[in-house]
């Protein structure tokens, strides 16, 4: 019995389990949106002086499933207008190594996000609404998305983020799934921007 839970932990390490936790930013700094009501995951605001109240993330630091696993964040914003949704992660664990998060299935609740279960792409190859600094956050035709065929995987320097619209007063829920993607070596990569504006694909 013994020798079958240390192989098990054995495989469970090997797959990536110990690994980077979820992060979810919320940027209110250009319409100068504040925020109240956080509930969920932790969060905190990581900006500091004027900027403070207009910056907030979600952030769960604890190592995350292999398989996809639901969660939810939310919060109030007491104006009208846009902020930056971000899906990130908690952070590198181990040098050398990209320690990827995926998302998928993103549920928006008094929020406006385009593509949110990444299916759409646009005429230039990227996935359609979407900003992001690698090509290898792109998870496409994968029999394993829980929802459709494509999903995302980020790390914390790679992010991925689009505009979202929320309204004074409104409270702002967000569902979504996420897994642990394991651990890469890292890799030198040339400076890549997605277009998000480019038209989407038919």
């Amino acid at each position: 019995m013994k020798k079958c839970a240390f192989i098990l932990a054995a495989a469970v390490f090997a797959a990536g389990v110990y690994g980077a936790g979820l992060a979810i930013e919320i940027d209110g700094r250009p319409y100068k949106i504040k925020f109240s009501g956080e509930k969920g995951l932790k969060f905190f605001y990581p900006q500091k002086g004027d900027a403070r109240p207009y910056y907030l993330e979600f952030r769960d630091t604890a190592e995350l499933p292999l398989g996809w696993t639901e969660y939810s964040v939310s919060f109030v914003p007491d104006k009208t207008g846009w902020v930056t949704f971000g899906l990130s992660n908690s952070g590198n664990t181990k040098k050398g190594m990209d320690d990827w998060v995926e998302y998928d299935k993103l549920e928006i609740e008094n929020g406006k996000l385009r593509n949110p279960s990444f299916e759409f792409m646009s005429t230039k190859g990227d996935l359609f609404a979407w900003r992001y600094y690698t090509k290898r956050t792109e998870k496409l035709d994968k029999k394993d998305a829980p929802d459709g065929k494509n999903y995302v995987a980020v790390l914390r320097d790679k992010p991925i983020r689009q505009g979202m619209y929320v309204t004074a007063g409104k409270p702002v829920t967000i569902k979504f799934l996420a897994r642990s993607g394991g651990m890469t070596p890292q890799e030198k990569e040339e400076p890549f921007f997605s277009d998000q504006n480019a038209p989407q694909a038919k």
